[in-house]
Order: structure tokens, then C-alpha cells, then sequence
């Protein structure tokens, strides 16, 4: 008598294959499922306007995005369990389903994991980005990513308890040959077995009934962007943003009387500046590393500490703005901050499927004028591809760890400590031909947050974080680099323009720790003899500063560019932002949100800076909706079309072809 000659006895229901699969896919579900809500409870400063009903809620809801996953990462396993053939008992072929159940799902449950940190520095979900980052031998991946586990042990520690939870489970759910025997159910069981979990399983895959799978977009129907990332999960988001196709063309009706024109055909200013100028002026463009408007004394005069006294001092004698990123990570700042191009898409300008567009960018127009353009980084020369965007961008020299050759200086694992790349670029600069334009991005206040050897802190800074430290130590690094720029000749004719790449990853501030705070940073012009110190609380974003430089040079031009002049009376302000699916859009006074067709919140920034009253039954701002489409249909179209320059030799001839330009105030028009 072989092993599965059938007997009569009574039918154990564990032991059915059906059974044992569908205790290892509920157990996946809840630990991928509270894997997902780490985000909320190891980050409830950014959530702290939720109640814990309300995050439960969200998790719950969330759950339907965990099914897609799930589905779709188990669907080997699902479909060996239900097959009416005894083989599926083979021992081998068990053990093979054992390996891959834990695999697979160790590996999307860490995923959301690591996600729990590194959403503290971008705000959002991962992307398919991270693998273009990983694959960038320039990066020093494995440096960093030892670091972040020294810095983030404990998260390690819960990746391996769930991962031996899988182990278990699967141990105490593998299929025995004797489970079958005597059981004359058995084929009729597996069969509605195969049916039942078929249904569900391509249920669970399209994420309901609906007629579309669901996508990113659809988180918005159950939560707001700011909460977007506790009910989404990473592996969703990285897998539908690789299959993305790229931005979709727009035809709005009604914008043909909007005032916005990506196309600025004059530089000229009429405001903030003290003088004419009978030279060129040279430019020093100094973007800090994270370092947003919350850890400024200038910005926040009742911060508990001091941490860039020489920075608040600077402000004080410059003309400020109350500036605004338009992206949350270093590899959006570029376009933004040279070529007036703000991040609007899932994924990073240098990662999306138009990285080879022409661009107009801040040098190009320098070089036409004379100037001798460059951009120090501290860090690897292909970090991030900043070096070609830069040069793209028309900064011709750049000067990163390549050219930097004392080991010394060097951390082994970011790049190079801000205080000796500082003077590196300023004696660089010195043997500069005027004028002169450079870009300095400094990098210490950057995890992993080390400090020089021998670099002394306050009596205080004990109770600093690691990150309060390295700002401390930039700002005592910017005030060297001042003092010692002050001897130089070409200092007094030399614009120094100061802002951040974008906002600071720690808050501790409520009103900084939202959707629309985050985005702080500062935005300063300095130079005495021309441009009068002046704090001008007016809104500012990075886009507005390729053309505001030029004006502040005295350099009339056509320009390109999302932004506006800031020296100019005419422009309004305006900043834009897209984040969690979501587009944000603000004049100064109220802030807009929007999915890019729909308005679904409105808010009053003078009133309620951390977004707690949405006023969309109340308040509509069709206006400023309005101009928001006019700039996402720019902005898409453009980018499709390869139209984000302005050629300025033949542009008569250019508005014969695919696009037609108008001047401000005119529209893209397909012929």
C-alpha cells in the first residue's frame, strides 16, 4: 500500500494545502503590514497633526496596497499550493517554496524598513531611484550604508526578528506527503482551492474591482499628501514608479488668459539695487548642505541654540527671502537652482527618462557675458551626476574629491570636510581670470554628520544631535571662508548669493515639520556696495534664482525659466513643489494642493503654518489653481518636447515648429 492510498477518516483542515498557504499569507500581511506603520511610529514628529485613531485608520487603509504587493510576490507559492497534483509534496520542491517565501518577503518587508529612515531625509517613499543610485560606483554605497546601520542599529535588530519569524512560519507550514492520505476530498479540495485563490489573488493584484489597477494617486482618495507614506509602501512605489512612462501631455481649458510664460525676455531690476555698476561683478553662489531655515538664529530668533551665529550675522547684512526649495533631496536642487527647473515628476530630472534635454542654464548665460564659470563639490566627481548637470548647465570647470588629492581632509566616507574644501575653492578662485562666476555646494552638514579630528564645539553641545554638530561646524567654516575672502581684491565687486539645496531632515519645530515648512530654506543676495541690506519676508524659491542673479549682475537677457526675478516688481510670487502625488502651489498667502486636475486643499500660511485648517469648503483660490495648471502643462509639455531652453539665434524660426512661444503671458500650442 503506497502513501496515498485514500482511508476513510476525518479530514484535518490545517493539514490542507489551502490552509497552511493562507496562515503564511496572513502572517506576510501582518508583518508587511506593520513594517509599513514603522514610518508613523518612528517618525510621529512629521505626523503629529494625526491622532493615533486617525494613523490606525490609515493603516488599515493602507492594507490595500499591501495586498498588491503580496499578491504579486507571492503568486508562485499561491498557485504550487493549489495545484491538484500530488507532486507539490515533493520534498525538494517544498523546500525551494520554504527558501522563496522567506526570500521574497524578507526582502519587500525590509524594504519598507529601511524606508523608516531614509523617509526622514526626503519626506516621501522611496522610488525607483534607488537603484540608479546603488548602481552609481561614485557614490561610496557601502561606506554610508555602514554607517547608517551603526547610526540605525535597532532597525537591523527588527529586520532579523521578522525575517526569523518567516523562517519559523514557514517551517510549521511546510506540506507533508501524509497530510493527503485518506483523505477522498482531497482533489475536489485543491481544485476549488486553485479557483478560490486565483479570484482573490488577481483581486488582491489589481487592488479591488475598480476598473483601473490602483496606483500611486489612488493613496489620495484616503489620505492627505502630508499622510500619503503610511498608507503607501515601498516596494508599491518603487515598482509602479520604474513603469512609468514619463509625464503625460496637458491641454487645460481655460488658461488662455493665465499670466505665466516660462520664457522671461528681460533680466532688468527695479527694485533692491543701490546702484549702477560700471564693471562686471564676479558671482559666488554658496548652496549649503541641508542646512533649511529652522537651524538659522535669523530665520528662528528663538532657537534653543545657536548653531550659525556667523550665518544670522550675514543674513542680517544681506537682502533675505523667506525661500522656498522646489525638491527635498541634493539631486533636485541642481535644475532647480541653476536653470530655474523645479522637480515635478516621481523621479529625479537626472533619472527620468528626458535627462538628455537641452537645457538653458545660470552658466551658459554667464559664459556669453565673459565669465569664467565653475562648481566645487566636495564630493565624488559622478555624485549624483552633479558634474554633468553642472557643466551641462554651463559651469565648464569642476572641482570635486578628483582634483582634491589631500587624504587628510577627506571623512573615507561622504567627502570632503567643508572647512579645507572652502579654501580650496576660494584659492582656486583667487587665480581666477575676472569675472568670475562659481558654485560652491558644501557637504558636512550631510549624514553620516562626522567632524574633522581636533574640531572643537561649544561647552553646550553635548546635548546637540550629530546633525546640529556638523552645522555648527559649516557655519564656522562659512566664517573662515569669509574672513579670508575678504582680503582678496576681487571681493568688494563679488555677488555672493546663499541658500541651502534644501531643507534640514531633523525638525523640531511644528510648523517645519509639514508638507509645506519643509521646504524652508534661506535665500540671501549680499554685496554692500550694491545691494542694500534688507529683510524683505517676501516669498522666494530656488527656481526664481538663475534669472534674480543675472538681474542682481546687471546682465539683461532672455532667460528660461519656472521662476521669476526677484528684483523685479512686476513678477508675483509663487513657489511650487510636487511631492506624495501631489502638486503644491503658493502666491505668499495661501497654499494649494492638488493632484494636477483636481483642488483638494487650501490652506492659510500666514495663519496656520502647520496646515491644520483646510480651508477648500471654504476658500477655493481658483486663481492660483489655475496658474498652477498653466505651469504643470508648461512643464509637461516642455519637458516632452524638449523645449526647456530658449534659442535665442533662431527663435523666430523655433516658434515655427512643434511649439509656438509667445511672450509673457502667451501659451505652449501644438500645430
Amino acid at each position: 500500500m503506497n502513501a496515498f492510498t485514500y482511508k476513510k477518516k476525518k479530514l484535518n483542515w490545517f493539514n490542507t494545502p489551502a490552509v497552511r498557504l493562507l496562515l503564511r499569507l496572513v502572517i506576510v500581511l501582518l508583518l508587511f503590514s506593520v513594517s509599513r506603520w514603522l514610518i508613523y511610529l518612528f517618525n510621529t514628529d512629521f505626523f503629529h497633526h494625526l491622532s493615533l485613531r486617525q494613523a490606525l485608520r490609515l493603516y488599515l487603509v493602507g492594507m490595500r496596497f499591501d495586498l498588491v504587493v503580496i499578491a504579486y510576490a507571492n503568486m508562485p507559492m499561491i498557485l504550487l499550493f493549489c495545484l491538484p497534483f500530488k507532486f507539490i509534496y515533493n520534498r525538494v520542491i517544498q523546500s525551494i517554496m520554504s527558501v522563496y517565501y522567506v526570500f521574497v518577503n524578507s526582502v519587500i518587508i525590509i524594504l519598507n524598513m529601511v524606508d523608516v529612515i531614509y523617509f526622514r531625509f526626503i519626506g516621501k517613499r522611496m522610488t525607483s531611484e534607488l537603484f540608479q543610485f546603488l548602481g552609481n560606483p561614485d557614490e561610496n554605497i557601502w561606506a554610508i550604508l555602514g554607517q547608517v546601520v551603526a547610526d540605525y542599529w535597532f532597525m537591523l535588530v527588527l529586520m532579523v526578528l521578522f525575517v526569523l519569524v518567516l523562517v519559523v512560519v514557514s517551517k510549521r507550514t511546510r506540506l507533508e506527503a501524509d497530510q493527503a492520505e485518506g483523505n477522498t476530498h482531497w482533489p475536489f479540495i485543491q481544485w476549488m482551492s486553485l479557483l478560490v485563490f486565483t479570484v482573490l489573488t488577481i483581486l488582491a493584484a489589481r487592488g479591488g474591482l475598480q476598473n483601473k489597477p490602483v496606483n500611486m494617486t489612488t493613496a489620495l482618495r484616503y489620505a492627505d499628501s502630508q499622510n500619503v507614506p503610511i498608507v503607501l509602501n515601498t516596494p508599491f512605489t518603487i515598482v509602479k514608479s520604474s513603469t512609468s512612462h514619463g509625464l503625460v501631455e496637458k491641454d487645460y481649458e481655460g488658461l488662455e488668459d493665465v499670466d505665466f510664460s516660462p520664457i522671461h525676455f528681460s533680466t532688468e531690476a527695479n527694485r533692491f539695487i543701490t546702484d549702477s555698476l560700471g564693471y562686471q561683478p564676479n558671482l559666488v553662489y554658496i548652496v549649503l548642505e541641508s542646512i533649511g531655515q529652522e537651524m538659522t538664529g535669523y530665520y528662528n530668533p528663538d532657537r534653543r541654540y545657536p548653531l550659525t551665529p556667523f550665518l544670522d550675522g550675514l543674513l542680517e547684512q544681506s537682502l533675505t527671502f523667506d525661500g522656498r526649495a522646489n525638491g527635498r533631496r541634493s539631486i533636485e536642487a541642481l535644475p532647480s537652482l541653476l536653470s530655474g527647473i523645479p522637480s515635478l515628476m516621481d523621479v529625479d530630472f537626472t533619472s527620468s527618462p528626458y535627462f538628455n534635454n537641452r537645457v538653458d542654464g545660470l552658466g551658459k548665460s554667464l559664459q556669453e557675458r565673459g565669465y569664467l564659470t565653475a562648481m566645487f563639490h566636495g564630493g565624488n566627481n559622478g555624485t549624483m551626476n552633479f558634474d554633468v548637470y553642472a557643466q551641462n548647465a554651463g559651469f565648464e570647470h569642476y572641482y570635486g574629491r578628483t582634483e582634491y588629492n589631500n587624504d587628510d581632509d577627506f571623512d573615507g566616507r561622504w567627502g570632503i570636510f567643508d572647512g579645507p574644501f572652502l579654501q580650496y575653492s576660494l584659492n582656486t578662485m583667487d587665480g581666477f581670470e575676472q569675472p568670475f562666476a562659481a558654485v560652491i555646494y558644501t557637504l558636512s552638514s550631510h549624514h553620516p554628520y562626522t567632524l574633522p579630528k581636533g574640531f572643537e564645539l561649544p561647552q553646550e553641545a553635548y546635548l546637540w544631535s550629530g546633525f546640529e554638530k556638523t552645522v555648527y561646524y559649516a557655519d564656522c567654516a562659512l566664517r573662515d571662508f569669509f574672513e579670508e575672502a575678504a582680503t582678496k581684491p576681487w571681493y568688494d565687486s563679488t555677488l555672493f548669493v546663499i541658500t541651502a539645496d534644501h531643507a534640514n531632515t531633523e525638525h523640531y519645530l511644528p510648523e517645519y515639520s509639514n508638507i509645506w515648512g519643509m521646504y524652508s530654506i534661506p535665500i540671501a543676495f549680499y554685496m554692500p556696495s550694491r545691494i542694500s541690506p534688507v529683510d524683505s519676508k517676501e516669498l522666494a524659491q530656488q527656481a526664481d534664482l538663475n534669472l534674480s542673479i543675472l538681474s542682481a549682475l546687471g546682465i539683461n537677457d532672455t532667460v528660461f525659466s519656472f521662476g521669476r526675478n526677484l528684483f523685479d516688481t512686476v513678477t508675483q510670487p509663487s513657489f511650487i513643489a510636487y511631492i506624495n502625488q501631489t502638486y503644491q502651489f503658493s502666491d505668499g498667502r495661501y497654499l494649494v494642493q492638488s493632484d494636477g486636475d483636481n483642488t483638494f486643499g487650501v490652506f492659510n500660511i500666514h495663519r496656520d503654518r502647520q496646515l491644520s485648517d483646510n480651508l477648500i469648503d471654504r476658500i477655493q483660490c481658483e486663481d492660483l489653481a489655475m496658474i498652477m495648471k498653466k505651469i504643470i502643462q508648461e512643464y509637461n509639455n516642455r519637458f516632452i518636447y524638449n523645449h526647456l531652453f530658449v534659442d535665442k539665434e533662431a527663435y523666430h524660426e523655433q516658434a515655427k515648429n512643434t511649439l509656438y512661444l509667445e511672450p509673457r503671458g502667451g501659451e505652449i500650442k501644438q500645430e
